[in-house]
């Protein structure tokens, strides 16, 4: 999904030790103890719990109603989700705006932004000086999810170029000595599909390069009228950063209200998403609240309550 400038919140960071159980609209602490295990049990507890050791921060995107300023709609859904936004997504469809027009819209809340350039312009280092001041003034206090171009599988690419320009602005980020900055690379979780004909390396630059992998993943099944298994739709996402050792997130979550449902439905679903990235061990998820292209808004009260307590209570 493309926009000037979208925006998506979400925020959860909790140890280990705690276990996100989404039911009922929420979000509780597992019990301290644990059963007497075997020792390949162990390991396994052990890697499974490598894998969940951050909880997701969950949001959803920002958009400015007629006569609304960008700062009004970001305050007007910090409130709709519960008052505390623990990072805005920023999409971008050229470079991203400066660090103080950032702040002046979203304060200090921390951010996952993408930004787009032509892969020849940067390989020509057309947008060096730019792209060095901005990571220079990236704030060091807290975690900055960047990323070079998202779904660039919907673009008509040369992929080696691709990879050959992210590992150059990955090399400008570096050059800023913050340790806060992470590099995302988000794809569709449609090119893990093998019906998609694609293969994700060809958009990959490199262990070395990329911190985290992120996915944009829909409701394929609203074309039947009915909500796709949640399991069936991320585990290809999940089993993919395990085998490569890479975090991962869903960068763009959406569905629309299936003929027939209320909305109840979709709400059990999104609950299901919660459950499932927590228990993968996923960085954040965050929900396309949007009309663009496909009217995915959580309009109905029970999918708007349910996303609610999701973030508020994964803060």
């Amino acid at each position: 999904m493309r926009s000037t400038v979208l925006t998506t919140i979400a925020r959860g960071c909790v140890a280990a030790s705690l276990s996100i159980a989404i039911g009922a609209g929420a979000l509780a602490a597992a019990p301290a103890s644990v059963p007497e295990v075997s020792a390949a049990s162990s390991l396994q507890a052990a890697a499974d719990q490598q894998q969940r050791r951050f909880a997701p921060h969950f949001g959803g995107t920002v958009f400015e109603r007629p006569g609304e300023s960008y700062r009004e709609a970001f305050l007007r859904v910090r409130r709709t989700y519960g008052g505390k936004l623990g990072i805005v997504r920023l999409f971008y469809s050229g470079l991203p705006a400066s660090w103080s027009k950032i702040r002046s819209n979203v304060g200090s809340t921390r951010l996952a932004i993408s930004f787009r350039a032509a892969p020849a312009q940067v390989l020509a280092g057309r947008h060096d000086a730019a792209l060095r001041n901005w990571f220079a003034d990236a704030p060091r206090g807290h975690v900055t999810r960047w990323s070079y171009m998202h779904e660039p599988e919907n673009d008509s690419l040369n992929n080696g170029q691709y990879r050959r320009a992210w590992r150059h602005v990955n090399e400008l980020a570096q050059k800023a000595g913050n340790r806060k900055l992470r590099s995302t690379l988000i794809l569709m979780c449609w090119t893990l599909e093998k019906n998609s004909g694609r293969d994700w390396r060809d958009y990959y630059p490199g262990a070395r390069v990329i911190d985290v992998l992120a996915f944009d993943c829909y409701n394929a099944g609203h074309r039947n009228d009915t909500y796709r298994s949640v399991r069936e739709l991320l585990s290809g996402a999940a089993r993919l950063s395990k085998r490569i050792d890479k975090p991962w997130a869903i960068a763009e979550l959406g569905s629309v209200v299936v003929g027939g449902d209320d909305g109840r439905g979709r709400a059990a679903w999104l609950k299901r998403v919660a459950r499932f990235a927590h228990d993968r061990g996923a960085r954040f998820v965050t929900y396309f609240d949007s009309d663009v292209g496909v009217d995915y808004r959580l309009h109905d009260a029970a999918s708007r309550s349910a996303w609610r307590t999701i973030v508020r209570r994964s803060n």
